[in-house]
């Protein structure tokens, strides 16, 4: 039923993942495992060349650091999968992707998060706007820790590894292809029956800047902002939520001296006038010319 793909850089953790699987899938599967010690390729690409092996119609691309703490999870996955406009399935995501440049999620309200994320010291269980009466949650974009995808959706909108040269923002491409067709509806797992484990935390650094800045002037800003139908937003609270999260990506590329920041920072000087706006530009300022 699923052909299972994994980007390797550790043989220990592939081969307790595989492990894992075998004992909770509880359908059919195969395990394509591509060892990129030596190979060094994108993800986008190693996703891609194992979905071209695959002998099954459904499709798992999933991180090496997981472990499924649930029996079964195969089957109660593959029900949602069969329906016809389902897109990917991953456990993270949010309904609204702002044009502003961003991760996949940037706004509590919007997220659906059900999943255990490992840290430094201690493991929680990340819930984040999960109802006992949703156990899939429409979204927009997807955390790319695990991604759930009929093969023949895959075919029609692979990993664009001619734009994505490294390890980030493949997931939130892939899922936002799927979303801009309308065709299609991404989710988020919502339901206990499939509860997975992150051992790690997401890399925010210099080169997922990078690939972010890329991404959105290359490929998505003409298209963006998203949203899921159901959700109702004003235009004007659209345009301060992006202004404010706008705000904060340029910060950070000013207080971490990111080579584009004096590019990004224009583009943000020149948004739409408010009160707020003038403000948070004053204080970009400062911060660029005098810290």
């Amino acid at each position: 039923m699923f052909s299972i793909i994994i980007c390797s850089i550790s043989p220990e953790r592939l081969s307790n993942l595989s492990q894992n699987i075998h004992d909770t899938i509880g359908v059919e599967y195969e395990l394509i495992g591509i060892d990129n010690r030596t190979k060094k390729w994108p993800i986008a690409k190693v996703y891609n060349e194992g979905a071209r092996q695959a002998r099954y119609p459904y499709l798992f691309f999933v991180h090496e650091d997981v472990k499924f703490h649930t029996k079964d999870w195969g089957q109660v996955i593959l029900e949602k999968l069969q329906e016809p406009d389902c897109g990917a399935i991953g456990f993270a995501g949010s309904k609204v992707k702002l044009k502003a440049y961003s991760g996949w999620g940037t706004i509590p309200d919007w997220a659906h998060v059900f999943m255990f994320q490992g840290g430094k010291e201690k493991t929680y269980l990340g819930v984040g706007n999960v109802f006992l009466e949703q156990p899939f949650a429409e979204v927009i974009t997807l955390d790319g820790l695990g991604l759930f995808v009929r093969k023949n959706v895959w075919e029609q909108y692979p990993f664009d590894e001619k734009l994505l040269k490294g390890f980030h923002c493949y997931d939130l491409d892939f899922s936002l292809q799927l979303a801009a067709t309308r065709k299609y509806r991404n989710y988020v797992c919502c339901t206990p029956k499939v509860l997975i484990e992150h051992f790690s935390l997401g890399n925010y650094n210099a080169a997922w800047a990078h690939d972010t800045i890329r991404m959105h002037r290359q490929k998505w800003n003409a298209f963006l902002p998203l949203k899921v139908e159901s959700l109702s937003l004003s235009t004007h609270t659209l345009a301060r939520i992006e202004e404010k999260y706008f705000h904060k990506f340029v910060r950070k590329l000013i207080a971490n001296k990111h080579p584009e920041r004096s590019a990004v920072l224009r583009e943000f000087l020149a948004y739409p006038f408010s009160w707020k706006h003038l403000a948070h530009s004053i204080g970009c300022l400062w911060a660029y010319c005098f810290k």
